[in-house]
């Protein structure tokens, strides 16, 4: 039979409970602790990967043009997707680049096929007597050799390498409420380290009759600097609408962006 005193098992319960309350609070410190710095490292990763996307984005920006568009052939397209799905360090960009080769795979196929069957068919032309005389043939015959002949040298043709130049865009910040000076100062601070030059704020009158937030550009090849821009914006849940500009190309450089906060 336990003699122990009523009043000391109480003060014992009550000590082990405390104990207990202190463990509890230890594990939830630990817990959020370890959140705390896993939330960090994650949002720390996404600002690096974001901004790592954005300096890719400016460098494959200028092979994709002159590589892609004024280089226009499968055989080219195809060599510059399989060489930049494997290298890019980014995994969304380099995500793009596979899905893209898996596309011109397919056209660099059905070039190739039809390569093969336009061959065949010379082949079997040059072998037919009457192709000399027959004026159809004859026209499908010079139609063929030119053909086959523009596809070899689509084929032997070697990648002219686009120049040096790279384009480091600039964001002239305006917003039309001075108590927002200090909001559209910490979005300039943010993207200023995303990749972006953003020299300062301006309290521009006229933005206050905005609808809504603005990103202009002003030259087509700026586009994917706007869309960079625009998500890094959402990234704070700001929302913002992409508008071409080109009435003011002639006054402005490529890679120059205006955003205007309402």
């Amino acid at each position: 039979m336990d003699n122990e005193p009523k009043e000391n098992r109480g003060k014992n319960t009550d000590f082990e409970f405390e104990k207990f309350k202190y463990k509890v609070e230890i594990v939830k410190w630990f817990i959020g602790s370890v959140t705390l710095v896993v939330i960090s490292m994650m949002i720390e990763w996404g600002f690096r990967d974001r901004a790592a996307g954005l300096s890719e984005i400016k460098e494959y920006d200028k092979y994709a043009t002159d590589l892609i568009i004024l280089n226009n052939d499968p055989v080219k397209k195809r060599m510059l997707a399989q060489y930049f799905s494997k290298v890019t360090p980014s995994d969304k960009l380099r995500e793009g680049w596979e899905a893209y080769f898996k596309e011109v795979d397919l056209e660099f196929r059905s070039f190739l096929e039809k390569d093969s069957l336009a061959k065949a068919r010379l082949a079997e032309l040059s072998r037919d007597t009457t192709t000399i005389t027959d004026s159809i043939k004859g026209r499908e015959l010079a139609m063929l050799s030119e053909t086959i002949q523009e596809n070899q040298r689509i084929i032997h043709q070697p990648i002219v390498l686009p120049s040096n130049r790279t384009i480091n865009p600039i964001v002239y910040i305006q917003f039309g409420h001075d108590s927002d000076r200090a909001k559209t100062n910490g979005i300039r601070s943010k993207i200023s380290g995303q990749g972006f030059s953003a020299p300062g704020v301006e309290l521009v009158e006229s933005a206050k009759t905005l609808s809504e937030n603005e990103i202009r550009y002003f030259w087509e090849s700026d586009l994917v600097f706007a869309n960079s821009l625009k998500g890094l914006l959402m990234d704070d849940g700001i929302d913002a609408v992409v508008k071409f500009v080109p009435a003011y190309r002639n006054k402005t450089k490529e890679g120059t962006l205006e955003l205007w906060i309402k």
